[in-house]
């Protein structure tokens, strides 16, 4: 639970860096297809000294890692950080935090995992807590709603729920290991962003960016990226996807912080509510009385 708490809290830096980055012109696809190849290449190093034989690939694991690195990583990287381009930090954090609501829903059809009622009731309540942060700037139309950026921003929770389950169904002994999950899943997704990148923006915004650009990048890559989702998936060996989706989000609570202590943001009343909501969330699947063993199965 702690793993998933850990990457839950890296994630929570994701917003307030890829908005920054975003502010200063910084060509997305360039974020996103770094963001994959970097931590891919490092995990792929790692696991080369470690467990080499997770970098072998059978024929019959391509297509799932294909699905995955496509419609999980590429749809999560794409669709938040393009849906910053539009959108505030705080309306993206609303539609992608529906996931949690996603994963209850598809967690029996793609895990065979049926959610608990404390996981249903805590993605629930984190529901509530996110439209409560930002409720009253939607009504009063304080925040800038945009049809594109409403539809990355949709895209990044349906990636989000498609990689939470996925990855739970692989740590249960599935065809793929986690490892080569992992590793492929974002180097395939580099490729796809690459092709994607080559084909649209191109690639002569790498010769202009500042030092600080590749710095963040570089922050995104290493340290959100690899070690944020290297927590999520060594969590998730001890956790339902469902209660993992509900813990990680203690992202929200780390990004109203931010938005305080280091980019001087007032935080409202309402969000404040919110992040309290959300720590009850978190304690309420905690204190489940069933132990992931028992749910499952192994």
């Amino acid at each position: 639970m702690l793993l998933v708490l850990l990457a839950g809290v890296l994630w929570g830096t994701l917003g307030p860096v890829g908005k920054a980055l975003s502010l200063v012109e910084t060509d997305t696809l360039t974020v996103v297809f770094s963001r994959a190849l970097l931590a891919g290449l490092a995990a792929f190093l790692f696991l080369a000294v470690k467990a080499p034989g997770h970098l072998r690939l059978r024929a019959s694991q391509v297509p799932l890692l294909l699905f995955y690195s496509l419609f999980g990583v590429c749809a999560i990287y794409c669709g938040f950080f393009m849906s910053l381009n539009w959108l505030s930090v705080a309306l993206t954090e609303v539609i992608f935090f529906s996931y949690p609501l996603l994963i209850a829903l598809l967690s029996p059809l793609i895990t065979g995992e049926r959610p608990a009622p404390m996981e249903i009731a805590g993605a629930a309540v984190i529901f509530l807590a996110v439209v409560l942060a930002v409720g009253p700037s939607l009504l009063s139309g304080g925040l800038t709603v945009s049809l594109p950026g409403l539809s990355w921003a949709a895209l990044s929770a349906l990636g989000m729920t498609l990689y939470s389950l996925f990855a739970r169904l692989c740590a249960r002994g599935g065809n793929v290991p986690q490892g080569t999950l992992f590793v492929y899943g974002l180097l395939f997704a580099a490729a796809f962003m690459g092709i994607g990148k080559t084909l649209t923006s191109g690639w002569g915004d790498l010769a202009s960016l500042e030092p600080g650009q590749v710095g963040w990048i570089l922050y995104l890559s290493l340290g959100a990226t690899l070690f944020g989702y290297s927590s999520f998936y060594l969590g998730l060996r001890h956790v339902t996807a469902a209660t993992a989706g509900v813990i990680g989000t203690v992202e929200l609570v780390t990004a109203f912080a931010l938005s305080f202590f280091a980019m001087g943001q007032p935080v409202t009343r309402n969000e404040l509510a919110a992040a309290a909501m959300i720590v009850g969330a978190i304690a309420l699947v905690s204190l489940r009385k069933e132990s992931p063993c028992s749910t499952t199965g192994s």
